[in-house]
């Protein structure tokens, strides 16, 4: 099924119930168009509409970070849920605009539950959706498409995205004569109501023709990238019952359904496989021969760079930045509270104190992150000041401790030809208590060099094959101590 909306004035300028309308295998003569089926991820924008509206209490904004991690809510009925994001991943703290971008469910579910199912289902029907009854109907699934919708009204309240936020219906028939020309019937329209924001209207659709945005979902390229702005969001519902791709311009709206019509799952048919390319030749065709018109900001927003994970003002120890839009007045006033900048104990592996001796000192970058994230955190090998203050409290300061620490294990090496091969050296260093005398460094069981006094550090010159290293020394009681052994790989020319 497809439609096709004049967003300005809501005039259908196309509508397609079925493949085939005198097909009766597929049912052919129900109208897809205007029947109820789940949307799926196509509900999404409009959750976080509310959530970024300026005047709603704690507002959010497009870089505002909501964890993507395994959460489990508990429904008004006592159920729990778990929603997973489509590739069953956790992507850790997300922005607003990559939630949306990439169609992130646990996301959108967190954003539901900040804004109230209440609230949702009043603004889609503001929006013209009809079909969404009692709020206690329906549960947080309704983030994922839980609500049936027809797509008529679904492309209807897209429309008021891409009429900067103004509402105008859907009329399919504007005038009515009789065979001799007489004007039986003329269309009444009502006037534009506006339903959101303008400014909110514009940060919508900024993200959903944002490339690099959804990127994580669907990676740069998709079908969903025409050769001009263009806003567009999928859809799928479980085991594939139904999918959907809605997308828009300033002037054209167009939504694709692809499903059965006796509720027959699809065999992987996803948004982005079965919808997604109807919707973008129909887009090509419509807008061939016409100027690209990009979506123009209004009046009241402003840029401000973020730092990337935490969408809060940098700090200098933060490394990856991004410039962001936002209505004005909503800008973060604080300052980046994920990367903190600290200095490590070498011995200990801890947070260093006053007495720590600078040779041992290391200065680290470390992430504070609330708990439900840290152990996404540490599955990608992720520094966390949790972990290190932990070492602090686990390892009472150990004077006779002995640690490799270059190289690190399993490491791989190769020899580039292009080099002088004596040039081509790895740093071999050590960490010693302060009980600890005379460090040796070991190579494949032989003496490699010994080391009075810090810092414990050498140049080993590289050599083709697996090589092990280990550090040896004496403690106060004359005992010999030994370091973890470390295995490396060199790769020859």
């Amino acid at each position: 099924a497809l439609v096709v909306i004049d967003p300005h004035n809501g005039e259908i300028l196309a509508l397609v119930g079925s493949a085939d309308y005198f097909d009766e295998a597929i049912d052919g003569a129900l109208d897809m168009a205007t029947s109820p089926r789940q949307t799926g991820s196509a509900f999404k924008p409009f959750i976080y509409a509310l959530a970024l509206d300026p005047t709603r209490p704690n507002t959010w904004t497009a870089a505002t970070s909501i964890l993507d991690v395994s959460t489990t809510f508990i429904t008004h009925d006592g159920t729990p849920y778990t929603p997973v994001n489509y590739d069953s991943r956790e992507h850790g703290p997300v922005s607003v605009r990559e939630s949306l971008g990439s169609s992130l469910n646990i996301p959108a579910v967190k954003t539901l539950q900040e804004v109230g199912i209440e609230d949702a289902i009043d603004l889609a029907r503001r929006l013209g959706i009809t079909s969404l009854s009692d709020p206690q109907q329906y549960d947080l699934s309704l983030a994922l498409g839980g609500g049936e919708i027809s797509l008529l009204q679904l492309s209807t309240a897209y429309a008021t995205l891409a009429n900067d936020g103004y509402f105008t219906g859907n009329y399919s028939i504007l005038e009515i004569h009789d065979a001799d020309g007489n004007l039986l019937y003329t269309q009444e329209k009502d006037p534009p109501l506006q339903v959101l924001d303008p400014r909110v209207a514009w940060l919508l659709s900024d993200i959903l023709s944002d490339d690099s945005a959804r990127a994580t979902g669907f990676g740069p390229n998709s079908t969903l990238k025409l050769d001009r702005a263009a806003a567009v969001k999928t859809g799928t519902t479980t085991n594939f019952h139904d999918n959907w791709t809605i997308g828009y311009t300033p002037d054209l709206v167009v939504g694709v359904w692809v499903g059965n019509s006796g509720y027959e799952a699809m065999h992987n048919v996803t948004g982005l496989t079965g919808a997604a390319p109807i919707w973008h030749e129909i887009m090509r065709g419509l807008l061939q021969g016409r100027p690209d018109r990009p979506f123009e900001p209004p009046d009241g927003l402003t840029q401000m760079e973020v730092c990337d994970l935490s969408g809060l003002r940098p700090t200098a120890a933060c490394p990856h930045t991004r410039t962001e839009w936002f209505i004005t007045g909503t800008e973060p006033a604080q300052t980046d509270n994920f990367y903190q900048q600290v200095w490590i104990d070498t011995l200990t592996n801890s947070l260093a104190s006053a007495s720590t001796p600078s040779e041992r000192r290391k200065s680290m970058t470390v992430l504070d992150l609330p708990v439900e994230a840290q152990t996404w955190a540490r599955e990608l090998g992720l520094p966390l000041l949790t972990d290190f203050a932990q070492a602090e409290n686990a390892i009472s300061q150990q004077p006779d401790q002995l640690i490799l620490l270059s190289p690190h294990p399993n490491t791989t090496y190769r020899i580039d030809p292009n080099f002088d091969a004596a040039s081509q050296q790895l740093q071999i260093e050590v960490a010693a208590g302060g009980e600890i005398s005379r460090v040796t460094i070991w190579m494949d069981g032989n003496l490699f060099t010994s080391l009075s006094s810090p810092p414990y550090q050498a140049w080993w010159s590289l050599s083709a094959g697996e090589h092990q290293f280990w550090a040896q020394g004496v403690n106060a009681n004359g005992e010999i101590v030994k370091s973890d052994v470390v295995t490396i790989t060199v790769l020859g020319e």
